[in-house]
Formats: structure tokens, sequence, C-alpha cells
């Protein structure tokens, strides 16, 4: 699980890299509350979803694992 940011609207979320999994900012991560990255962007080309995100270096960044 990582942090990233939108590029357009500077949203915080957090994705899993590998599967495209996301959460937003303080929501609890689990199953049914997760989304896709194409889902969240819709930008209608999932090839140009990377180049709409950056890293996020927020140190406000949180999200909470489950019995954790």
């Amino acid at each position: 699980m990582r942090c990233y940011k939108r590029k357009d609207s500077g949203q915080i979320f957090f994705m899993c890299p590998e599967c495209e999994s996301l959460w937003l900012n303080e929501e609890d991560v689990h199953d049914e509350t997760d989304m896709y990255l194409s889902e969240f962007l819709l930008t209608g080309d999932s090839a140009k979803d990377w180049e709409a995100i950056v890293p996020c270096t927020e140190p406000t960044a949180n999200f909470s694992l489950p019995g954790v």
C-alpha cells in the first residue's frame, strides 16, 4: 500500500500499485470499500491513469488497516 496524490485536484489516496485497488485518505481499508484507479480517475484511458497521479509526500496522509 502506497500513498499517491491526484495531479489535478491534489486529493490524497492509498493504492496497491500491483492491483490498482485504492482507498481515499482517512478511509478504513476493507475489501468492500475499495475502488480501482480507473474508477477513481474516470479518464477513460487506463494507459494515462498513472500519468495523472504522483507519489504522496504529505505528512498528514493516514490510513488504517483493520485490526491494527
